[in-house]
């Protein structure tokens, strides 16, 4: 049935379907959210599934969001706020760890004890001292004939008030704890000691030997089986009511919440520890990561015997299919317009041409995404904004608004990936006014000199290989400077897949790859002086592509 012809509407400034951070887009959240399955397996506690992965803008923290939203125990960490910074400035530690000292056990039990805490918390409301004394008086009389739980009360006992401080203050008390006991372990065998870079390169390979295995012996004696007690306890005498869940979310692990290597270790220490309290099963610890940041996480912190196989069942993969969006959109779209601009629901076509450059305005606008919902909301909001004081939305409209939106998209990448490949911008130097698709082999050497040369100014980079090979080809010589030229090449157009800034067809018989795809089998190497490669559409206008292929 043909809905009523819009009246006298107007589309006005500010007008849009939702912010691009879950944090400020709390109306179009609650009232828009669609589930694409992945919120029922996440809220179930039963399930494994507990770290959410995918790239930026795939709706990660709005899974999160919903979360708290129908839940009634939920204790958010923040990890800002958790003043880990306290341990990377510790010098004490560092001077320890740069020796080869490992303190996962130590990042490990910090995670234990700062959930622990925080859970009883929770659990017991516990704000006064009146209320501790009640929880370990009822908890103690309920385990009085189990000595092994016993064990648990005594490690709270032995801390003392310390066990209930905030968050801040625990990880404080940790970290000073165990800087003392480091050097109360070494200053008993080795007098004097400064605990600095400097009296490191001063200590003789004996000295070194020596403070090491003291080093080593104080962190493994660090009262993880007393808290594994905790643990248990929490598991089989507290959280035990079906009816009475608690979910612990962490979100916004990508930020600069601490130093990056001392990041990827606390991040693989958390997730050790998720797997430890899954034995709690009306308690899921839930937690957000970037693809790219869970990805540097595995390849760190490898030689301390992280396996991720062992830890597969643990990440959930965010992903969307057409059809999902489609959804998302209506949703929004509607919840901006209704009875506004007809006398009822409006959907996108409702407010989008049907038609656009031979083909619908809707696989237009997704064809131009990654297939996440930021895209398609910032899509959509910038032909809103291109729209003000217009009665409808045109074709010309939609051109209008996708320079705006391609060149925020490329800024986006630009930051998304920074960490791990802070001159992208200079790579995609060789994407700029070429056509659609084109064979490897047109990219000239000039161009790819001319980058080098760019690179060769910055210091050897171990995460990003291009730099290295940069610095690899200056140093060579003929015949060796144009193998070191196909890698260069070869490294370039990878990384430029891996982002999903391009497509490659690696022969004729092949399909397009894209990382989007599920084909994860393409390596650099396999990039051959034939293969074609197919700039996608969301950067087209941000590049100045030629639509030709």
């Amino acid at each position: 049935m043909t809905k009523p012809a819009k009246s006298n509407f107007v589309f006005k400034k500010h007008m849009s379907i939702g912010e691009a951070d879950a944090e400020n887009d709390q109306r179009f959240l609650e009232d828009c959210f669609v589930d694409t399955g992945d919120y029922e397996i996440l809220h179930d506690t039963d399930s494994s599934p507990s770290i959410v992965v995918g790239r930026t803008g795939v709706g990660k923290s709005a899974l999160l969001e919903q979360i708290e939203r129908n839940s009634d125990r939920v204790i958010r960490i923040q990890p800002d706020e958790l003043a880990l910074k306290y341990i990377s400035n510790s010098t004490v530690l560092n001077f320890f760890e740069d020796l080869g000292v490992d303190l996962d056990i130590f990042y490990n039990l910090l995670w234990q004890h700062t959930l622990a805490v925080e859970l009883i918390k929770n659990k017991y409301d516990i704000d006064s001292e009146v209320k501790k004394q009640s929880f370990i008086s009822s908890i103690t009389s309920l385990i009085k004939n189990d000595p092994k739980k016993q064990q648990a009360i005594k490690y709270i006992e032995e801390w003392g008030d310390k066990f209930w401080l905030d968050t801040e203050a625990r990880i404080k008390e940790f970290t000073d704890k165990l800087e003392e006991n480091l050097k109360l372990s070494v200053d008993s065998k080795i007098s004097g000691l400064k605990f600095n870079s400097e009296a490191k390169s001063q200590l003789t390979e004996e000295l070194k030997s020596e403070v090491i295995y003291y080093g080593k012996k104080v962190v493994n004696s660090v009262q993880i089986e007393k808290l594994s007690k905790i643990v248990n306890l929490l598991a089989e005498d507290i959280f035990i009511d079906p009816q009475q869940k608690t979910y612990v979310l962490i979100d916004r692990l990508d930020e600069q919440w601490v130093d990056d290597e001392l990041r990827y270790k606390l991040i693989r220490a958390l997730i050790e520890t998720i797997k430890k309290f899954r034995n709690i099963r009306t308690v899921k610890i839930i937690v957000t990561l970037r693809t790219d940041l869970l990805n540097r996480v595995l390849d760190k912190t490898r030689d301390s015997g992280f396996q991720r196989e062992k830890y597969e069942s643990f990440f959930l993969y965010l992903s969307w299919n057409k059809d999902q969006l489609k959804r998302l959109l209506d949703k929004r779209i509607n919840n901006l317009l209704k009875f506004k601009y007809t006398n009822g629901d409006v959907t996108f076509e409702d407010v989008f041409p049907s038609k656009i450059d031979g083909g619908s305005s809707f696989e237009y606008i997704l064809d131009r995404t990654f297939l996440r919902p930021r895209d398609a909301i910032l899509f959509v909001n910038t032909c809103l904004a291109e729209a003000q004081e217009k009665r409808e939305i045109t074709g010309s409209i939609i051109t209008l608004a996708e320079k705006r939106y391609s060149l925020g998209r490329m800024e986006s990448l630009k930051y998304e990936w920074f960490v791990e490949h802070p001159k992208l911008d200079k790579y995609l130097d060789i994407l700029h006014n070429r056509h659609s698709s084109f064979k490897v082999s047109v990219i000239q050497r000039k161009e790819l000199e001319s980058i080098i040369l760019y690179l060769v100014e910055c210091p050897v980079d171990n995460q990003d290989a291009v730099v290295n090979l940069a610095h690899k080809y200056f140093r060579s010589s003929y015949p060796e400077t144009d193998l070191c030229l196909d890698q260069f090449k070869q490294s370039i157009l990878y990384i430029l897949y891996k982002i999903g800034i391009v497509g490659i067809k690696i022969d004729g018989p092949t399909a397009v790859r894209w990382v989007h795809d599920g084909t994860q089998d393409l390596t650099p190497h396999k990039i051959q002086i034939s293969s074609t490669i197919y700039i996608h559409k969301m950067l087209w206008r941000a590049l100045a592509v030629d639509k030709r292929s």
